[in-house]
């Protein structure tokens, strides 16, 4: 039976960071992908996002410079620019871990950006419903998406609200679970 854990907490408590230090913890059983801030080097405001593999490949697939029929706030999305690395990943990261029991599945996020693409959500729901699969994934506070409301209700999911004053220690409490 595989661990589902679902990571959620206000923007900028330090998701990401957790997936981070937790796919160093797990070493070669972590494979997936999380989305990271792109700034500006002069001026250190955000400018964009950019999604990294466990793999080492990362691409920038939102800025306020794209041009996008995709919108969040003031980022366009370019999708297939999040697809090209989130997809190959994605289809790896199952295959090996049907392969390998002790492989982790890791998707940071499970957000508005991610979810304008609908290969990436069939991927997610095949992911979760699943029950041999184990997976880490981060999802935001409130339901985006249906598909969001859907894997927040499914039965067996642990689910981690961080905070800043859980974040320290929760890599470790989340290694136990698998």
């Amino acid at each position: 039976m595989g661990t589902k854990v679902l990571i959620t907490g206000e923007p900028g408590v330090g998701k990401t960071t957790v997936i981070k230090n937790l796919v160093q913890k797990l070493g070669e059983r972590a494979i997936g992908f999380w989305t990271e801030e792109v700034r500006d080097k002069k001026t250190n405001k955000r400018v964009g996002f950019r999604i990294v593999t466990t793999e080492g490949k990362s691409k920038r697939f939102a800025s306020k410079t794209f041009t996008s029929k995709n919108l969040v706030g003031s980022y366009g999305v370019n999708v297939k620019y999040f697809e090209e690395l989130a997809l190959p990943i994605l289809q790896k990261a199952i295959d090996q871990a049907r392969r390998d029991r002790r492989k982790v599945i890791v998707i940071d996020e499970i957000g508005k950006m991610e979810l304008f693409s609908r290969p990436f959500r069939e991927l997610v729901r095949e992911i979760f419903y699943d029950d041999a699969l184990n997976v880490v994934a981060t999802i935001p506070i409130r339901d985006v998406h249906k598909l969001v409301s859907q894997i927040r209700r499914l039965p067996g999911v642990v689910h981690i609200h961080l905070t800043k004053d859980n974040r320290e220690f929760m890599p470790d409490e989340i290694l136990k679970l698998f």
